[in-house]
């Protein structure tokens, strides 16, 4: 057996493959969120139950590994209001995906990297030079395309979606801000546990009794959720971003399979329109920061 360190070549290749793997397990999620939403489960329920069985599962794997202290955080506050900012994403996901074909939902939250982008100048006070900004603009013309403002249900759920993208954008961004004393186990853990507790004050307004084959199907949402982002995790610690981000958009493929083969629904024409306007300005941000971390880079 060979002990040579894997190659660059061979490193991007198991990044791309991890990240590909985790996108159609995610997208398996969304289609099983989709079911139950269909099924006139609210997402308060569904994300209060999904919420307690993961911090249920962390609690359990790491008391087995006798490291429950790593759960120990001096940043409760900042965990709250990160959970609180960050609920939106599923919840407000979910109620689109019950408005809205499944591709159409992954469509308009291809648009987080332009939101998220753009908050970091004022929020983190980040640098966003013309051609970014220009990417950002031509990407949101590309969402408006999908959305087709006027175009009822469609619009009612793309705006879910889009509130979706902007929750998600600001958890990252306050996730990039705590990063440097909270691990990643934490911040799962807390923001799980945050979610399972938004869920629950919800719950005697909205409980619907549920058989244990809903339960079940629940059970299988959260192993599914746990499962997919820690093959997206491994990906990112495998090779560059720069390698592996563009691969997010195969979300897009297995959605429309999924949406076409179980709801018979399949992209119009002025989704597919706005997909590429929004996947090729997507593209060119992601080229775009690459230059910019290489001239960083460089000897001055």
């Amino acid at each position: 057996m060979s002990n040579n360190p894997a190659s660059p070549a061979d490193n991007n290749l198991a990044g791309i493959s991890y990240l590909l793997a985790g996108v159609f397990v995610l997208t398996i999620m969304d289609v099983i969120a989709k079911f139950l939403v269909e099924s006139d489960f609210s997402p308060f329920q569904i994300l209060a139950i999904r919420g307690y069985i993961i911090t249920s599962a962390f609690l359990i794997w790491t008391a087995a590994r006798g490291q429950l202290v790593t759960l120990k955080t001096d940043r409760v506050k900042h965990h709250a209001v990160r959970g609180a900012i960050g609920f939106g994403a599923p919840f407000f996901f979910f109620t689109a995906l019950g408005l809205m074909p499944l591709a159409d939902v992954i469509v308009v939250t291809f648009a987080a990297p332009f939101v998220m982008t753009a908050l970091s100048v004022p929020l983190l006070k980040e640098t966003v030079g013309r051609y970014r900004w220009a990417s950002i603009a031509v990407g949101f013309v590309g969402v408006v395309i999908v959305v087709q403002p006027g175009a009822g249900t469609l619009q009612t759920g793309a705006l879910f979606a889009l509130a979706a993208c902007l929750s998600y954008s600001l958890v990252n961004i306050m996730t990039r801000w705590m990063a440097a004393t909270e691990s990643p186990i934490r911040l799962v853990f807390y923001f799980n546990l945050s979610t399972a507790v938004i869920g629950t004050c919800a719950l005697p307004f909205v409980w619907k009794p549920m058989s244990v084959e809903d339960t079940l199907t629940i059970v299988a949402l959260a192993a599914v959720a746990v499962l997919g982002h820690l093959l997206m995790t491994t990906a990112f610690t495998k090779a560059p971003l720069g390698v592996v981000t563009p691969f997010e958009y195969s979300a897009l493929i297995w959605s429309t399979a999924f949406g076409f083969l179980i709801w018979g629904d399949f992209p119009a024409e002025n989704v597919w329109l706005g997909a590429g306007i929004i996947v090729a300005s997507g593209l060119y941000m992601i080229h775009r920061e690459a230059v910019n971390r290489r001239k960083s880079h460089m000897p001055s």
